[in-house]
């Protein structure tokens, strides 16, 4: 009888409330990066905000697959994010290791919020964004291939 009134209680405190995202809730969104026409693969995509939302720090994220598709995370995994407009960042570090990552294939060009000239707006349903069309100079490139995707080895006594 206790296991029943327990789960009776949860559920009404649950059915009352105002649900876990307040008045942000997340809404499907994915999308696409190429990078000179291409697909690209391992960018982070970064979206603040525009406009005030009271105390919490909302910030969805997604980074890209092999086919540059990607879907955005703002409180749980490939959740989405809250309506509204956005500013994007992008890099794409040249490797990653845990919390280290390689330089930024894009030279910084659209890693600042307030300079990347990337935006977005999430509808309050499913979103499918256009393609964000980034491009780096062909001697970016070059400084791209020269410095590979490893990180660099720490030097000691080989084993």
């Amino acid at each position: 009888m206790r296991r029943l009134w327990g789960c009776c209680l949860c559920l009404c405190l649950t059915s009352c409330s105002s649900g876990k995202y307040g008045d942000h809730p997340p809404f499907p969104v994915s999308g696409q990066v190429l990078v000179n026409g291409q697909p690209a693969q391992g960018v982070r995509l970064v979206f603040y905000h525009l406009g005030e939302w009271g105390d919490r720090a909302i910030v969805p994220q997604a980074w890209t697959g092999e086919d540059g598709q990607f879907v955005l995370e703002t409180y749980g995994v490939k959740d989405g994010a809250p309506a509204g407009d956005y500013r994007v960042t992008a890099e794409w570090p040249a490797y990653r290791r845990g919390k280290n990552w390689g330089p930024d294939k894009l030279a910084a060009k659209y890693a600042k919020a307030e300079t990347s000239g990337l935006t977005a707006h999430v509808e309050e349903r499913k979103n499918e964004l256009p393609p964000f069309e980034l491009s780096i100079s062909a001697a970016q490139i070059k400084k791209n291939e020269a410095a590979g995707t490893e990180p660099p080895r720490k030097k000691g006594r080989n084993r």
